[in-house]
């Protein structure tokens, strides 16, 4: 009897588990759509930022922006986005295996971590952490700026020659890979090259009405015999200010996305343990009644074997 009033005890324990974790995968669902939705909607723009800077490079000298160019100094900026709660699977495993595999854990690598996990792991590992921020549950554009700030002193003071930012890529609610951009100094010819791989894309999945539809909102087709694009106040300025912009929104996107892959990995793992916890409880009521079954025999054999000893 004591087995079984430790099994029944162990079938109510996992029943709650599975009932608190259904709990956070309907929590972590509803939180998911509007990541998600918000990280797709941000995309269109970085898009047309990155199309109207490539059609601006022509008439500046990109030679001399301190942005384009790099520095003397050997040492790496690494931005870093993580998550501040745990239970959203491998979600921030790969992204440090990633800096494992990558040799950033050195030295001259300075680290700029958003998020508990991202911050402990620097504090753990021995790196060089300058500065820390808090993983809000609402992304601004506002702390996409601070970070933007912060780095780009960092790179104009000298006080690093590269900067890179490391988070989770949002490909869909299964799939979160980790990804390492580099934000300084801004390689135009992978922002021309990301610019033409998404016009591209975009128009294999378009025909007819929608394509024409589709160049219209992009800034018209890519031709440079369709007009003439008109710059104010000038240029240059209008180049020191897209730049930085750029890099804003570089930032603000991969804050984004890291929010959509946070929510929909927790999810994944919410519904993996449920199902999980369902299948643990059937198998202990399986043996229960099992168990149960081998001493209601074991009774009747006792009653049946006194039965026959008094006769």
């Amino acid at each position: 009897m004591a087995n079984t009033r430790e099994l029944r005890r162990r079938i109510k324990s996992v029943k709650n588990t599975a009932q608190i974790t259904k709990a956070m995968q309907m929590v972590a669902a509803t939180k998911m759509k509007r990541a998600q939705s918000q990280a797709l909607n941000g995309r269109p723009y970085s898009f047309n930022l990155g199309y109207a800077l490539e059609r601006l490079l022509p008439l500046v000298a990109t030679v001399s922006h301190p942005l384009l160019r790099g520095n003397e100094s050997k040492n790496l900026g690494v931005l870093l986005l993580t998550t501040d709660k745990s239970l959203c699977g491998a979600l921030n495993t790969n992204l440090f295996r990633l800096i494992t595999s990558s040799d950033l854990l050195s030295s001259s690598t300075n680290f700029y971590t958003v998020g508990k996990k991202g911050r402990n792991f620097i504090a753990r590992t021995g790196g060089n952490l300058l500065a820390d921020f808090e993983n809000l549950d609402t992304v601004t554009f506002r702390q996409a700026v601070q970070l933007s700030k912060l780095i780009v002193d960092s790179f104009l003071a000298g006080e690093i020659g590269q900067a890179f930012i490391l988070y989770p890529h949002f490909g869909s609610t299964l799939r979160q890979e980790p990804a390492k951009v580099k934000l300084l100094p801004i390689d135009l010819e992978s922002v021309i090259a990301s610019t033409s791989t998404s016009l591209s894309v975009n128009s294999a999945k378009q025909s007819g009405s929608e394509r024409e539809i589709a160049t219209v909102r992009q800034g018209g087709p890519r031709n440079d015999n369709v007009g003439e694009f008109l710059f104010e106040p000038d240029p240059d300025k209008l180049l020191d200010y897209i730049l930085v912009h750029h890099l804003q929104m570089k930032i603000y996107q991969s804050l984004l996305e890291t929010k959509a892959s946070e929510h929909s990995a927790r999810m994944i793992a919410m519904q993996n343990a449920t199902d999980s916890a369902l299948e643990l409880v059937d198998d202990l009521n399986l043996t229960y009644n099992q168990i149960r079954q081998d001493s209601i025999t074991k009774e009747l054999l006792e009653i049946t074997t006194a039965q026959v000893a008094m006769e």
